[in-house]
């Protein structure tokens, strides 16, 4: 090359930064060997190294720059650095984000409201986008299959054995998988709180249930009472996790099987059909205690009112017999001859009602006693007329 420093092979004997050394024999020295004025071989700072590599490119282009060039371009190259280290400092806050701003690593704010923002840039100031907005989920007592995952297919599961088995309150044994809504609802404590929050929230969500199956009987874990333990362990779940100061909120828990050990699965089945018997059964029994009790109810209030009818009847009739009995005493008080006569007509005539004999005045020559047809007779059939005889009554005292 044409700066080839071996005279042997034809060269000039110069490099790209000067001529061999003609006293010791030495290669020139390189942009950054120069010796500085003390006599001293140090490495040079920023500036003289700012200013060779200006004089190099001014070389490059022809010309030699002035010392006033020199400092004019140092300080627009510092402004340029300058500039473009600013310039990082803007960041995007997006919907659903909170962002966390540290200086020098330590928490200084943090911003919810959607838009753009500044900050000193790094090594002063970084910031942390967080998503507030998506909601997470984790899964107590099973694993997704490959392939399935998100899926809630009983048949895409693998059960894990050490997480759903629990005991309930009664000394049974259950298998319980369900899975867990989260959300971060303070990005500050999510952040620098705790370390790992998926299994923080697992292993809370673990022990909060189980804690509520410890309370519960087998019974209410397998049919009506799932309501109940979802919402009491969502609650025991967010109690633990704000003691923590977790920034986590519990959106839901949702159970997915509580079935019994697969080794007792068909002794609990039989169970679970002598219950449905039994309530079916009562049920029946419910249904024919509504039909015949009113039915009885009613006619007993039929029997209670028909008797206080007939002891209403009989005590006015009573009332009517004794007050008529007295009205009878009173005229026969008054009047004792009259009243027993017309006493002793009455009965006769309540006596003589219903008989078949015609009783007649008396009369000397008889000629008022006349044949008759008896009209009963003819009534029933009977065609002969009959001619009664008269039965002759004493003449009645004038």
């Amino acid at each position: 090359m044409v700066w080839d420093d071996d005279e042997n092979k034809g060269g000039n004997g110069k490099g790209p930064w000067g001529s061999r050394d003609p006293g010791t024999g030495d290669k020139p020295k390189g942009p950054w060997d120069q010796q500085r004025p003390g006599g001293a071989n140090e490495v040079p700072d920023l500036d003289e190294v700012l200013r060779h590599a200006q004089n190099k490119i001014g070389s490059i282009f022809g010309g030699k720059p002035s010392h006033g060039e020199e400092k004019k371009g140092i300080g627009l190259l510092f402004l340029l650095v300058l500039a473009l280290w600013l310039g990082t400092g803007f960041y995007r806050v997006s919907p659903g984000e909170n962002v966390v701003l540290l200086t020098f690593g330590k928490w200084t704010s943090t911003r919810a409201e959607s838009g753009l923002g500044y900050h000193i840039p790094w090594p002063v100031q970084t910031v942390i986008p967080v998503n507030v907005a998506f909601d997470r989920r984790v899964q107590i007592g099973f694993t997704d299959q490959p392939g399935s995952r998100g899926s809630d297919d009983s048949s895409a599961k693998s059960d894990v054995a050490s997480e759903s088995t629990m005991l309930t309150g009664d000394e049974n044994i259950v298998d319980i998988d369900f899975v867990v809504m989260w959300k971060i609802g303070d990005a500050k404590n999510y952040l620098f709180r705790i370390r790992d929050p998926e299994t923080t929230v697992k292993r809370v969500a673990e022990s909060a249930m189980r804690e509520i199956i410890g309370r519960s009987e087998i019974q209410k874990a397998l049919t009506e009472g799932r309501a109940d333990i979802e919402a009491s362990t969502k609650e025991l779940m967010q109690k633990i996790l704000d003691q923590y100061q977790s920034g986590i909120v519990i959106n839901s828990v949702q159970l997915l099987s509580v079935d019994p050990p697969a080794p007792v699965v068909d002794a609990f089945d039989d169970v679970q059909r002598a219950r449905a018997d039994m309530v079916r059964t009562q049920n029946e029994a419910e249904t024919y205690r509504n039909d015949i009790v009113p039915r009885a109810r009613g006619e007993a209030q039929k029997l209670l009112q028909d008797a206080e009818a007939y002891k209403q009847a009989v005590l006015s009739k009573a009332t009517g017999e004794a007050a008529r009995f007295t009205s009878v005493y009173e005229a026969y008080a008054q009047a004792k001859d009259v009243t027993a006569k017309r006493i002793y007509i009455e009965t006769m005539e309540k006596i003589m009602h219903n008989s078949k004999k015609v009783v007649v005045s008396d009369s000397k020559t008889g000629s008022n006693v006349l044949p008759y047809m008896s009209l009963d007779r003819l009534q029933r059939g009977d065609s002969a007329p009959a001619a009664s005889a008269a039965t002759p009554a004493p003449a009645a005292q004038q």
